[in-house]
């Protein structure tokens, strides 16, 4: 096995090469043995040697210009990730996922897919150089697309240039507005908060909320979102108190959100454990990260803010956020697009087959490849798909598809419409709820 795992890295680093051309680089994921920016643990059919010089003599023989929009490789299919740079990691994870999606490690059956992936270094320019080359010079028939929200909208603005489709695993809302090229794979912040109130009214049975929110754009974005699905659904907002992203103590703002509760009784709870605070409101929402959560839900417990729910978002979801010092967690509830130990079968599905193959768990990013690769691979089924105009009215056709990720269909603004994971901590352990 040893000996296996070392000739196919050495064979994956040898497949890696930049493409000529605009000055930058991409690298090119072709043929039944794709490149892969780690090491894949699973057992494999041993490829012919290829050597250095035989792949620049390849590189050489290309075509320097092949774009043609009305007869696009149907079995290529772009991927424009972000390979290198700060966010390298999400873009190997994605590219690992999306060619297990594609069946290549199967010895049993082999698959016709081509996968070329480009760099897009995590940056707005790499990410339109990226697009470019994959729809002019690749000719792939569609592209999946791991952006961040600087580069969604150029990448977004490329597809329609080129009128190739792009799937964009973003959690940029409105992205899809750019043109009718673009959809979107992503349980998006709306979504999130509208699954999330509606398990606050209808299953915690809380119709009072107040928030605390971090004052930047994230934070903003989810309190209006919050308050507009709590009065939608039949709740209110009590009061929503922002803080800085830089403090560690929340004081002050327990203080402002409990109406003054915390001012007579702060040094309480230090000589009486059971002393609790009046409160107006029955669940707090706390739209930030796992470790400011875990900061605040302490400093609430000391000051005797008990009986109420934290709410959350996907900012929650870390394998820290219960590994030490959590106690005051318990019976927290927070949404996700993806949790490893949920009740759906292909969810349990995926996570065997992912780690059998890479030997270890898998986490959102993966999973979002995992599903959009396999709608792709779903469309592309039909044998009359030649174009990527018959492609893109077979990917709005999807409905109710069932994968990792739960079950996703797109709406007619081609933004998906995903089951959320509601997750609730219970005895000091993650759970899925709904």
């Amino acid at each position: 096995m040893n000996l296996c795992r070392a000739f196919t890295k050495i064979f994956i680093l040898l497949l890696v090469f930049f493409l000529v051309g605009g000055g930058k680089a991409a690298t090119a994921v072709e043929s039944a043995f794709p490149v892969t920016p780690k090491e894949n643990t699973q057992k494999k059919v041993q490829p012919p040697v290829v050597k250095p010089n035989e792949i620049n003599q390849q590189e050489e023989k290309r075509p320097a210009f092949q774009y043609s929009a009305d007869f696009p490789d149907r079995n290529a299919i772009g991927c424009v990730l972000p390979m290198s740079g700060r966010y390298g990691d999400y873009g190997s994870k994605a590219l690992d996922a999306i060619l297990l999606a594609t069946g290549m490690f199967d010895q049993k059956n082999k698959t016709s897919w081509k996968i070329v992936a480009a760099d897009s270094h995590g940056l707005p320019q790499g990410a339109r150089d990226a697009v470019a080359r994959l729809a002019k010079r690749e000719n792939v028939i569609a592209i999946i697309a791991v952006a961040g929200t600087l580069e969604a909208i150029e990448v977004a603005q490329e597809a329609g240039k080129w009128k190739i489709p792009i799937i964009l695993i973003t959690p940029k809302e409105g992205v899809t507005s750019a043109n009718d090229y673009v959809f979107q794979h992503f349980l998006t912040s709306s979504q999130q908060i509208k699954a999330l109130a509606k398990y606050a009214l209808d299953d915690l049975n809380c119709a009072i909320f107040s928030i605390l929110y971090p004052q930047d754009d994230y934070g903003v974005e989810m309190v209006k979102n919050f308050r507009a699905q709590a009065d939608l659904q039949g709740g209110k907002v009590e009061s929503a108190i922002g803080y800085s992203k830089t403090q560690t103590d929340f004081t002050e703002e327990i203080n402002k959100v409990t109406r003054n509760g915390i001012s007579v009784t702060k040094k309480t709870p230090a000589r009486n454990p059971e002393a609790q605070v009046s409160l107006d409101f029955e669940a707090l929402f706390i739209p930030d990260s796992y470790q400011r959560v875990k900061m605040i839900a302490s400093q609430l417990a000391f000051y005797g803010v008990k009986d109420i729910h934290l709410l959350g978002t996907s900012l929650w979801n870390s394998p820290d956020l219960l590994r030490k010092d959590a106690e005051s967690l318990e019976g927290a509830v927070f949404v996700d697009s993806f949790f490893g130990n949920g009740f759906y079968p292909e969810t349990n599905d995926f996570v065997d087959i992912y780690y059998t193959a890479y030997s270890r768990e898998p986490e959102n990013i993966e999973a979002l490849s995992y599903d959009t690769m396999g709608m792709v691979i779903s469309v592309l089924e039909d044998k009359n798909i030649f174009t990527r105009e018959q492609f893109i009215a077979g990917l709005k056709q999807v409905k109710n598809y069932r994968a990792a990720t739960g079950i996703t269909s797109f709406s007619p603004d081609r933004v998906s419409r995903k089951t959320a994971f509601i997750l609730k901590v219970k005895d000091g352990k993650l759970e899925q709820v709904k």
